[in-house]
C-alpha cells in the first residue's frame, strides 16, 4: 500500500526534462493535489476528474505520473474509448476482467478518449444517460480508483447531463496548457502551409480535434462573445466549418460558420473575417442546392471583398459565382467571371486559384463540344494540382478526364480515371466527390448491361447525397429505380 508521503518538489519525477518544464510549472499545484489523491484513494470505487484541454498534455502527464517516485506503489491502467459508446460501465468490467493486479500494489483506473461519445452539442448524450442511470453499480462491479481525463467542455456536459454519477466525484484536478502546446495546435491548424485539400482523411479528422481544443482555450464556457480573444474564436469556427464541409457533415459546418458569422459585426478591422465567413457559407448553401440564397451570400462578400481591396477574396468569389451562372445555362456571363478571375489568380501568384478556374473553364468547352481544348486545360489543371499536392484538386480533374473519355466510347479509360479518382476521395474522406464518381461508375455499369454492378455503385452514392440532403439524390434513385425494372425484365425473359 502507498506509504501516504507527502508531495515535496519537481525532483521526485525521474529523467524530469525542460519540454515537461512549463506545464509542470504552470501546474504545480493541480500535480500536487492529484498526488495525494491518487495517494490516499482505498482500494475502492473513488472517482476523480482531470480536466485537460490536449492530448499532448494529457499523454504527458499520464506519463509523469507513471514514472513519479511517488506513484511507485501503483499500478495504473489505461482504458481509451475513443470510439463511440454508450455504455461505460459495461466496457469497463470488460477490460478490468482481463488485468491481473500485480502484488502489494494499488490498481488505478485511468480512462481516456470518453469526449468522442460526450460530443460537443446535443442534449442528453447515451453514454451519460446510461452513466447517470448505472451510478450505483460501480460500486460493486468496478471496485478501485478512477481517474477520467477530459476537456473543459466534456467535463462540463458530464456534470449537467450526468448529475448524480458527477456527485459522486472525490476530487477536481484543472491543468492549465502550456503555451507551447497552443502554438503547436495553432501551427497545425490555423497557421498550417499545407493547402487544405491535401490533406488525407485522418488528418483532416485531427485537424477538426485540435481546432475544437483550441476553442476550449479561447472560449472555456462555451461563451464565444465572452472570450478575450473574438477574433480567435471567428477563425476557429471558419475553419472548423470549411472542415466539416470537406468530410461532408454539412450540419455541423452550417452551424459552425452561423456562429463565426454571429461574432462578426460591422468593425472595419472584421470586414476580412466576414467576406470569407459569408463566402464559405455560399459555398455550402450551393452544395445544397440553396442556390439563391447562396448567390446572395457570394453577392455580399464580393462587396466587402472590392471594398477593402482583397484581391484573392474577390478572386475567389468571381470563381463560385462563376460555377452557379454556368451550372444555370448562362455560360457567357459564367466564362466573363472566369476569366476574371484568373486574371486576378495570375495576378497575385496564386496557382490553386489558377488550377481550380482552368479546370471550370475546361467543363465549360468540355460541354460545348470543344473536346481537344477542354482536354488540354484539364492537363494544365492537373500539372498544377499534382506540383502542389492538391489531392482533392486532383480527384475531381480526374473525375472530369473520365467523364471526357467515357463520352468519346473509350470506356476503359474513363473507368481507370474513376477509379484513380474514386480511390483518393476515400482516402481524403471526400464524401460528396466520392458520391459523384460512385455515380458515374454505376452510370457506366448501367450501359454496359452490367446491371447489377451498377446497383452496387449507385447505391452506396444514393446514401451519401441522402446524408448530404444534396439535390442529386432524387436523380440518383430514379436512375436505380430504373435499373432495378431492367433487373426485372431481364429475370423475366
Amino acid at each position: 500500500m502507498p506509504s501516504k508521503k507527502p508531495y515535496n518538489s519537481l525532483e521526485q519525477i525521474p529523467e524530469f526534462n525542460s519540454e515537461k518544464e512549463k506545464f509542470l510549472t504552470l501546474n504545480q499545484q493541480s500535480l500536487a493535489e492529484l498526488l495525494t489523491f491518487i495517494d490516499f484513494a482505498d482500494d475502492k470505487l473513488t472517482i476523480g476528474f482531470v480536466e485537460i484541454n490536449f492530448a499532448k498534455d494529457r499523454d504527458a502527464l499520464i506519463k509523469i505520473l507513471q514514472n513519479h517516485r511517488q506513484c511507485q506503489d501503483i499500478q495504473f491502467k489505461i482504458l481509451n474509448f475513443s470510439k463511440e459508446l454508450r455504455f461505460l460501465r459495461d466496457a469497463i468490467v470488460e477490460e478490468l476482467a482481463g488485468i491481473k493486479i500485480e502484488d502489494n500494489k494499488k490498481l488505478v483506473v485511468i480512462l481516456i478518449g470518453l469526449e468522442k461519445s460526450i460530443g460537443m452539442s446535443g442534449e442528453y448524450p447515451p453514454v451519460l444517460q446510461d452513466l447517470n442511470f448505472v451510478r450505483d453499480a460501480f460500486t460493486t462491479s468496478v471496485p478501485h480508483p478512477i481517474l477520467l481525463f477530459l476537456p473543459n467542455y466534456a467535463l462540463t456536459r458530464l456534470a449537467k447531463y450526468a448529475p448524480d454519477f458527477w456527485a459522486w466525484r472525490a476530487g477536481v484536478f484543472h491543468f492549465q496548457t502550456d503555451e507551447n502546446t497552443k502554438n503547436y495546435a495553432i501551427e497545425q491548424t490555423l497557421d498550417s502551409e499545407k493547402i487544405r485539400e491535401s490533406f488525407e482523411l485522418a488528418e483532416r479528422q485531427e485537424r477538426i480535434d485540435l481546432l475544437q481544443r483550441l476553442l476550449m482555450e479561447y472560449s472555456p464556457d462555451n461563451n464565444h462573445q465572452a472570450s478575450t480573444n473574438i477574433r480567435g474564436c471567428i477563425n476557429i469556427l471558419e475553419e472548423l466549418g470549411i472542415v466539416y464541409r470537406s468530410i461532408g457533415e454539412v450540419k455541423k459546418a452550417e452551424d459552425s460558420l452561423r456562429k463565426a458569422l454571429y461574432l462578426v459585426d460591422e468593425k472595419q478591422e472584421l470586414a476580412q473575417e466576414k467576406s470569407s465567413i459569408l463566402h464559405n457559407l455560399g459555398y455550402l448553401y450551393d452544395d445544397l442546392g440553396k442556390i439563391d440564397e447562396a448567390i446572395a451570400l457570394y453577392k455580399q462578400s464580393l462587396e466587402i471583398t472590392e471594398r477593402i481591396g482583397n484581391l484573392q477574396g474577390k478572386a475567389a468569389t468571381l470563381h463560385c459565382l462563376a460555377i452557379i451562372y454556368a451550372n444555370r445555362g448562362d455560360v457567357d456571363e459564367a466564362i466573363a467571371l472566369y476569366k476574371q478571375s484568373l486574371e486576378i489568380f495570375e495576378r497575385i501568384g496564386d496557382v490553386q486559384g489558377k488550377a481550380a478556374t482552368l479546370h471550370c473553364l475546361a467543363i465549360i468547352y468540355a460541354n460545348r463540344g470543344d473536346v481537344d481544348e477542354a482536354i488540354a486545360l484539364y492537363k494544365q489543371s492537373l500539372e498544377i494540382k499534382e506540383r502542389i499536392g492538391n489531392l482533392q484538386g486532383k480527384a475531381a480533374t480526374l473525375h472530369c478526364l473520365a467523364i471526357i473519355y467515357a463520352n468519346r466510347g473509350d470506356v476503359d479509360e474513363a473507368i481507370a480515371l474513376f477509379q484513380k479518382s474514386l480511390e483518393i476521395n476515400e482516402r481524403i474522406g471526400n464524401v460528396h466527390g466520392k458520391a459523384m464518381t460512385l455515380w458515374s461508375l454505376g452510370y457506366l455499369a448501367q450501359e454496359q448491361g452490367d446491371f447489377v454492378t451498377a446497383i452496387n455503385y449507385l447505391q452506396p452514392s444514393l446514401e451519401i447525397l441522402q446524408r448530404l440532403k444534396s439535390p442529386d439524390a432524387e436523380k440518383v434513385s430514379k436512375i436505380i429505380a430504373k435499373v432495378q425494372e431492367k433487373v426485372k425484365s431481364k429475370t423475366v425473359e
